[in-house]
């Protein structure tokens, strides 16, 4: 290719011809960000949550621990969520112990993560004497459930519209904020202090 054939171009005509493309990479990278999860989960939990813990640890009351990637104060609910990175195709359902996923061909095995978060759940009722606590599996934009969303299954890019439908009766919020302050005094925030 003739190389002279853009000679009519000054310095200035590169500069903004630069400029443009850097203001559509920019813009392009702006986009994605708003769509990944990680923007979702944060924008969720400021529009939709009073207030919020993150890798809450929790003793079960006998001799372990108990541990949530987030705690939540809804409007009338206490809210716990465990997070899963599982991508592919998920099936599963909160009444079978093992889940299936398939992703590029290859199928994996794994234990209902519905039954570690309802641990969770079943020792905040008891220690905090509120029944309003829901506990939920939040999964990523790349997995999907061929054959339906089990039972306390959450999805981030529907994560704010499923937090509306959760956020409980306004009445109750006085007793949730109580149940609320009593579950922060009990919860460990740093799982590298607890002892196993």
């Amino acid at each position: 290719m003739d190389i002279s054939y853009f000679d009519f171009l000054m310095p200035i005509h590169w500069f903004a011809l630069a400029m443009v493309v850097l203001f559509f990479i920019a813009l392009y990278l702006f986009y994605r960000h708003r769509k990944s999860d990680a923007f979702l989960l944060k924008k969720a939990w400021q529009e939709h949550s009073c207030e919020h813990m993150k890798d809450a640890v929790l003793f079960d009351g006998v001799d372990s621990y108990l541990f949530a990637d987030d705690v939540v104060l809804l409007q009338g609910k206490i809210l716990i969520v465990k997070r899963d990175e599982s991508q592919g195709y998920i099936f599963g359902a909160s009444n079978i112990h093992e889940w299936t996923c398939v992703k590029n061909h290859v199928t994996g095995k794994f234990n209902n993560p519905l039954e570690k978060v309802g641990h969770f759940v079943t020792q905040v009722k008891q220690e905090c004497d509120f029944d309003a606590v829901i506990g939920c599996v939040l999964f990523g934009s790349q997995a999907t459930f061929p054959k339906g969303v089990p039972d306390g299954v959450l999805q981030m890019p529907m994560l704010a519209d499923d937090l509306e439908k959760l956020k409980g009766d306004k009445q109750q919020h006085d007793a949730a904020k109580a149940a609320w302050d009593k579950l922060t005094q009990m919860i460990a925030h740093d799982k590298t202090k607890v002892t196993l």
